[in-house]
């Protein structure tokens, strides 16, 4: 995000600031930069002013000329009381047929001793053990059936409500697509999903996670409360099951607090690869629960070209690089899955899922230059899996071995909250991390080699890819300032590295440095418990500092031949 001190905000920020949707650090940033800046000021009281006039419009006009509803809203607590009792009644019955039992025992062994002082400690005993067990049982059993009400409550939550169509991003590790969609290559996905007998023409529903739920014999459950990642005023319930057996190793589902809709899913197979759903449905609530109006988004260009063909020569490699460099100016090269191609004679620009927004800033930066096609495709008409990786079916599901670490890092943090807070900021890191990667590995892979190059165009090329390197290695000193205290304090210490050739440029060392990332982030992962671990506990912390090790000279090798 631009530093709001000395830019204006982005687009929605001043409408999440009067709305109160802003997080504490972002909205001191806003209120700094307001106080210096008499532009934004005025487009805040424009906002309100907007605000106020819909407010008086919907209460004024919209709802007297609304007519009644159809039925009145059924009393969705009652039943949540229903299942709360049902789920109680079952412990106290289980309860008391283990003390029938225990006292039957210990009575029939007092009476063949005939002793009545024999039968009265039978039977304290018997007491004893019932409490104890029905102790064990409370504390064993409370997370499952927390989880289990959950899910009950949303469903019958769903049930009871009209739910609008909704659009759900599906994400993996090598693509993402937009459900619903029919696409022959997401067959083999969905042999997974069928594979683990989760549905996979709805997954993303309550209702859909209780059927794999109940179907998984040996399992546990941790049920948590974190933030709505679409409303960060609010607060999400977070299921999350680790099964012992079948196809999915964990599972987890995020249900929002005041209406139990379900906002995110991620599901985690056997052999580490994951699949996480997401609810981009525009949201049709406030903070408080009241409904507003959806919003509406400019409707997408269609799929033709932006401009037609010119009469110039075929596109160049140099041309290319231009369009690079512009997607760069506005940060199209981060995060969207933006792709460029040099295509018979054009520089074709496109991608799936691209936010409409996002569409508009590139067609202006782009629809002006020679030789370049801009196309988008819809979300979920297509889904490609690059080389057919990522979702072959395994051919043995080994069982995930846990290192124990996640619940030593918790205690060594603090508690749960503070364990949640790390998580939180340190897959933050990764995730800009991983652009940043992405980025300068896809530059490296597009020109291998920039001899042939212009001397302009390759200052263009290496200034791109030195400030992808440069924010890497800012943001990997950050990471290792927050994980190598916890690492030292868990027992690691890196063993010294040994020296390794150096690439003779740096498209081949920003390759090593993707490849070392990855291995890194998969250990973090592990450590956070995120995904399963093979390795012993007591290696895992030493394991890391060596990895961080092996990034940060990858990093600074990469930025030293970019200075060449």
């Amino acid at each position: 995000m631009p530093n709001l001190v000395t830019q204006h905000p982005e687009d929605g920020v001043l409408l999440r600031y009067i709305d109160g949707e802003l997080p504490g650090r972002k909205l001191r940033q806003v209120e700094r930069h307001l106080k210096a800046c008499w532009q934004c000021r005025t487009e805040v009281k424009e906002l309100e002013s907007t605000v106020a006039g819909c407010v008086r419009y919907r209460k004024n006009v919209l709802q007297a000329h609304l007519p009644d509803p159809p039925n009145p809203w059924p009393d969705l607590y009652q039943e949540f009381a229903r299942i709360d009792s049902s789920a109680s009644g079952e412990f106290h019955l289980v309860a008391k047929q283990l003390a029938a039992r225990l006292v039957a025992l210990f009575g029939g062994a007092a009476k063949q001793f005939g002793s009545s002082k024999v039968r009265q400690w039978g039977v304290a005993l018997a007491a004893a053990l019932v409490l104890v067990c029905a102790i064990w049982y409370q504390f064993r059993e409370t997370p499952s059936v927390q989880a289990a009400v959950l899910l009950k409550r949303a469903v019958l939550a769903a049930e009871a409500q009209s739910t609008p169509a909704r659009r759900v991003q599906v994400r993996t590790r090598v693509a993402q697509a937009f459900l619903p969609v029919k696409e022959p290559s997401l067959a083999p996905l969905r042999a997974r999903f069928e594979a683990a007998h989760f549905n996979w023409d709805d997954p993303l529903t309550a209702k859909s996670y209780q059927s794999w739920h109940d179907g998984v014999t040996a399992k546990q459950d941790a049920v948590t409360t974190v933030p709505d990642p679409q409303s960060p005023a609010l607060n999400c319930y977070q299921i999350r099951t680790v099964a012992a057996e079948g196809e999915l190793a964990t599972a987890s589902l995020m249900l929002r607090m005041h209406d139990l809709r379900p906002v995110e899913e991620r599901l985690e197979f056997r052999d580490n690869e994951w699949v996480e759903l997401t609810d981009i449905t525009d949201a049709t609530t406030r903070d408080d629960g009241a409904s507003v109006a959806a919003h509406v988004e400019l409707p997408v260009r269609p799929v033709v070209p932006s401009r037609p063909a010119a009469a110039s020569g075929p596109a160049s490699i140099s041309e290319e690089l231009q369009v690079l460099a512009a997607l760069h100016e506005i940060g199209a090269d981060l995060g969207d899955p933006v792709e460029v191609n040099l295509t018979d004679g054009r520089v074709v620009v496109g991608g799936v899922g691209i936010p409409p927004d996002h569409q508009q800033q590139i067609h202006g930066k782009l629809d002006a230059m020679p030789n370049v096609t801009v196309q988008f495709s819809e979300g979920g008409a297509g889904f490609s899996l690059p080389g057919g990786a990522g979702f072959s079916l395994p051919t043995a599901a080994a069982a995930p071995t846990s290192s124990g670490l996640p619940a030593l890092v918790e205690q060594h943090l603090g508690g749960q909250a503070e364990f949640e807070k790390f998580s939180s900021q340190v897959l933050d890191r990764n995730e800009s991390l991983m652009s940043r990667a992405s980025a300068l590995r896809r530059l490296a892979e597009t020109f291998p080699t920039d001899a042939d190059l212009a001397v302009k165009d390759r200052e263009v090329l290496r200034a791109m890819a030195r400030e992808h390197a440069e924010a890497f290695a800012r943001e990997l000193a950050g990471l290792d300032r927050a994980l190598n205290p916890l690492l030292v304090s868990l027992g690691g210490s890196a063993a010294p590295r040994t020296a390794t050739a150096t690439a003779p440029s740096w498209q081949p060392a920003a390759l090593e440095l993707a490849r070392a990332w990855h291995r890194l982030e998969v250990s973090v992962s592990v450590l956070l418990g995120v995904t399963p671990g093979s390795a012993p506990a007591g290696q895992l912390p030493s394991d890391l500092l060596a990895a961080m090790g092996e990034v940060r000279a990858d990093v600074d090798g990469c930025l030293h031949l970019l200075a060449q």
